[in-house]
């Protein structure tokens, strides 16, 4: 049941009715595994029990997934399967490299993509973004598309090579289909599959211009202005005095928590900073801060927060609350969604 949990969140199953009993369950197992080639990867990825859905889906999976997404996949399987710590060890490291590889053509290939795309990006005519370079690793693709697509908040292909032609990977917004949408432009595509938020994609050679001028025409009758806005749901309004370590336990007997079964998100209003704003990271890309309603104070982690999005004055939070443990020590932090200026 270990593998099954691993399988389940990796892949993005929803995590609801019966696979919610199976994923906490594998979890926990997962945690006391004596797998050779699973207790090797939890220690490359850094990974200690409880094993949690974000460990998974962001430490073990990729890793798992980079082989396939690199080389050979027959890398990931041998891990698996590995008898002996020696070769689980030998399977695990190779997983480790194909993903520090993965993550920086993977960061690369994102860079130039949005690029390239805010260089010409019309938001009156590019309903949809379809942008494609022949160099680019068709392994990473996918996960570029939803960083655009994230980006600039539009239904995004982005393609590579793939002989003569181009395949690539689509990623969608709420109320755009784009299975139903590539429908409409099979003249134009060898083969396309997948369904309303995710897809792939194969244009015909020299049919990319046509492609992206046919799906923006499609796309231009069914999504209206508000559309491009994020849709932002929060649970419920409260106060820092209410977000405390007693009630952010409570609220884990909601995990497992993933696809299909989201975090609790919160708007705590009228706050201020009450530190100044760290940077961290490589590229000191996520920031952390106190914020207080001068009455209670709590630690706040951003993660991608450009320094000219920091919240000033005093603001309203959308944040999901987290338990904090860091040498031994357990504290609420609470992980920022978006703010706005305070409306007081």
């Amino acid at each position: 049941i270990d593998l099954v949990a691993l399988g389940t969140v990796a892949d993005l199953v929803p995590l609801t009715g019966e696979n919610r009993k199976l994923v906490h369950s594998g979890l926990e197992q997962l945690g006391e595994t004596t797998r050779p080639g699973l207790i090797a990867l939890k220690k490359v990825a850094n990974v200690s029990k409880p094993v949690t859905v974000f460990n998974v889906g962001f430490h073990l999976g990729p890793r798992l997934n980079a082989a396939g997404r690199m080389d050979n996949p027959d890398a990931a399987l041998n891990l698996l399967i590995a008898k002996d710590r020696h070769e689980a060890d030998k399977a695990a490291d190779t997983l480790d490299n194909y993903n520090r590889e993965r993550r920086e053509i993977e960061r690369d290939i994102s860079t130039q993509a949005v690029e390239s795309v805010r260089q010409r990006f019309d938001p009156e005519e590019d309903f949809v973004i379809v942008e494609g370079n022949m160099e680019w690793h068709l392994g990473v693709i996918g996960i570029v598309a939803s960083r655009v697509m994230r980006e600039f908040y539009r239904p995004t292909f982005i393609l590579a090579s793939d002989g003569d032609g181009w395949k690539g990977s689509a990623r969608s917004i709420e109320g755009f289909d784009l299975a139903e949408a590539m429908r409409s432009c099979d003249d134009l595509l060898n083969d396309h599959g997948g369904h309303a938020m995710a897809a792939g994609v194969s244009v015909k050679p020299g049919r990319l211009d046509a492609f992206r001028e046919r799906i923006n025409e499609i796309a231009k009758k069914t999504i209206t202005p508000e559309m491009f806005q994020p849709p932002l749901k929060l649970d419920a309004g409260t106060d820092l005095s209410e977000l405390t370590l007693m009630h952010i336990q409570e609220m884990s007997q909601l995990e497992p928590i993933g696809q299909g079964n989201p975090e609790i998100q919160l708007l705590v209003p009228e706050l201020t900073l009450s530190s100044p704003i760290y940077r961290m990271g490589r590229d000191k890309q996520h920031a952390k801060f106190w914020v207080t309603d001068n009455h209670d104070a709590c630690e706040v982690v951003a993660w991608n927060l450009k320094p000219e999005d920091e919240p000033k004055e005093s603001f309203d939070i959308a944040v999901a609350p987290q338990i904090n443990d860091f040498n031994g020590r357990r504290s609420v932090q609470l992980k920022l969604i978006d703010w706005r200026p305070a409306k007081g």
